[in-house]
């Protein structure tokens, strides 16, 4: 007597709508009861994550989520594993962050008897007012052209990072699920190297912290008011999400796309290489994850890159593991990204505010954010996997 897998002919389309709700629902129930196994009361739990909903903040996360997300759907329709968004947001902010602090501003020192007329002078900022070595930043062109190259070329350096896996997968059938992942390691170390060396700012706070300075004040993105999400990842989510979905649906590109992930046997039949599109499909996923990497650093509270102490809390905030829980949730469908972006992102948020309610009432825990935020995405992309193998195959007995 043997298991045998077998996949399912047909799916009722029924079961791909319950599966991700299914799935949340699920996942959220196991948290329950795993925060309840240490001694976190479950209305504490559900009040946490319910403030999470209702917080302004949660636009922020659903903002950077929703760009993420589709991102790693453009890559995932194709049938293309893209886990390496990590690595393309760190490239994001590498580049965002030269732009920043080298062509459109930039810091000097100066000297300590001239500081005080630097600090009326318009596009001047000071870094550091040591006595001993005073550092200022100069604007060296206006701040709506240096934010949107930052931008720009966040995003290309984003795009040609995720190149690099795509030409493996492309040309020498290298599994890109290794490559993009073992590529957000090299993209950690690579940027602390950076970071610490040649991007190092003139500052005393920089030279003790191996860190860049702090951009110009100008070059900030610009934030919504009573929350902590910018103008500009408002405008990039929703040109992404819009833009994304046009091109699916009226350009030849975009069918492309489509079916290079069902049936890339159709495109060679009619002559097409269907590597070009493996190239493509990296690119466009590795810009859109690059903006979102911009993104984080041009917020009024970062604006400086800063050596990685810890690859489990990088920069990014690990938004790039989580944003594939948001593309699965979506079930690969561009126009349900928003929907379970802001679920996700809720779950963000509301988890901090469980954190300090946590830390209130039982110290003695010492729970970090870190366990807080992953127990309920891990639980729910664990629930979501085990429905989605059973609903796409069944599981036979055969003696």
């Amino acid at each position: 007597m043997r298991l045998i897998v077998v996949k399912r002919v047909k799916t009722s389309n029924m079961y791909y709508i319950g599966i991700p709700i299914l799935s949340i629902l699920v996942g959220l129930a196991i948290s329950i009861l795993i925060f309840a196994s240490i001694g976190v009361p479950p209305d504490l739990f559900v009040g946490g994550i319910i403030s999470g909903f209702q917080s302004p903040q949660t636009l922020r996360y659903f903002a950077l989520l929703v760009m993420l997300g589709v991102a790693l759907t453009l890559s995932f329709r194709a049938s293309i594993w893209n886990v390496g968004a990590e690595g393309q947001m760190i490239w994001g902010m590498l580049a965002g962050g030269y732009i920043a602090l080298f062509v459109a501003a930039q810091s000097m020192y100066v000297s300590p008897s001239e500081l005080p007329n630097y600090a009326s002078m318009p596009g001047v900022e000071i870094i550091d007012a040591s006595p001993y070595a005073p550092v200022i930043s100069v604007l060296l062109m206006d701040p709506s052209l240096g934010k949107l190259l930052m931008i720009l070329f966040g995003m290309l350096a984003g795009g040609l990072w995720a190149l690099i896996p795509a030409v493996l997968k492309a040309y020498l059938d290298v599994d890109e699920v290794a490559t993009t992942l073992i590529l957000n390691y090299v993209a950690y170390q690579l940027f602390n190297h950076l970071v610490s060396y040649n991007l190092r700012g003139l500052s005393v706070q920089a030279k003790q912290f191996f860190r860049t300075d702090r951009i110009n004040s100008a070059l900030f993105f610009n934030l919504i008011p009573g929350t902590s999400v910018t103008i500009q990842e408002v405008v990039m989510a929703a040109i992404f999400f819009v833009g994304v979905i046009l091109m699916y649906k009226y350009t030849t590109i975009g069918l492309r796309l489509k079916i290079i992930g069902s049936n890339p046997q159709l495109l060679r039949s009619v002559g097409v290489d269907e590597r070009r599109y493996i190239l493509l499909a990296m690119f466009l996923s590795g810009m859109l994850a690059g903006a979102a990497g911009v993104s984080i650093f041009a917020n009024l509270g970062v604006g400086k890159l800063e050596k990685i102490a810890n690859v489990v809390s990088p920069p990014t905030m690990n938004l790039g593991y989580t944003a594939i829980l948001v593309s699965w949730l979506s079930m690969l469908d561009t126009r349900l990204i928003p929907i379970y972006a802001y679920v996700v992102a809720s779950l963000f948020q509301g988890s901090s505010i469980l954190q300090s309610e946590i830390n209130l009432l039982f110290p003695e825990l010492s729970l970090t954010g870190a366990a807080l935020t992953y127990i309920p995405i891990g639980s729910i992309l664990i629930v979501y996997v085990v429905l989605r193998v059973l609903t796409d195959y069944s599981i036979r007995i055969r003696r």
